[in-house]
């Protein structure tokens, strides 16, 4: 019984921590003839910068490796991105009966609540077209937030998040 509680709590804890990515572009818009790309972002008040960087460098990397190249003016997409994380509850109830139930005679039923503190982060990631300054790409990634230890830690994290959330480009630009 011990060894089914705990697969089905890593399984639920796994299931946790999975990245859900949820991609929207214009259809209509020409991704074909794009070659070049910058990162913005607008520092906010008592954001994290160790992040900041860490965001910049890894959508920057991405997209290289999709052959983009890195501009410091007059790009084809400017990617800008925004992230927050927000403390959450998961309260689960689960009813168990207990106790002598035949002929008659009923048991109890027993409800036992619990209580799973975490903390969701949410990272938005828009390529916007330099000239109308519209979004035409944008990816939206949402996951249980995990506690690395170290630098080097934190930034294959990061990583992993923003090479997830930029592979559904629309198909031209995966060429």
């Amino acid at each position: 019984m011990r060894w089914v509680l705990t697969f089905l709590l890593s399984l639920f804890m796994a299931g946790c921590s999975t990245l859900d990515v949820n991609v929207d572009y214009d259809d209509a818009f020409d991704f074909s003839a794009l070659k070049s790309f910058q990162v913005v972002h607008n520092v906010q008040e008592g954001e994290n910068t160790l992040v900041n960087d860490r965001i910049t460098a890894a959508i920057e990397s991405e997209l290289e490796k999709k052959g983009y190249v890195k501009a410091t003016n007059d790009a084809d997409l400017v990617f800008v991105y925004h992230y927050n994380a927000k403390d959450k509850v998961d309260i689960r109830t689960d009813y168990q009966m207990v106790g002598y139930g035949g002929f008659g005679y009923g048991g109890a039923m027993i409800a036992r609540t619990s209580a799973y503190n975490y903390t969701e982060g949410t990272i938005i990631i828009d390529a916007l077209n330099p000239k109308t300054k519209k979004i035409v790409w944008r990816s939206v990634g949402t996951l249980e937030v995990q506690e690395k230890e170290t630098p080097q830690e934190k930034r294959e994290y990061v990583n992993k998040i923003i090479k997830e959330m930029l592979e559904k480009y629309p198909q031209q630009l995966l060429s």
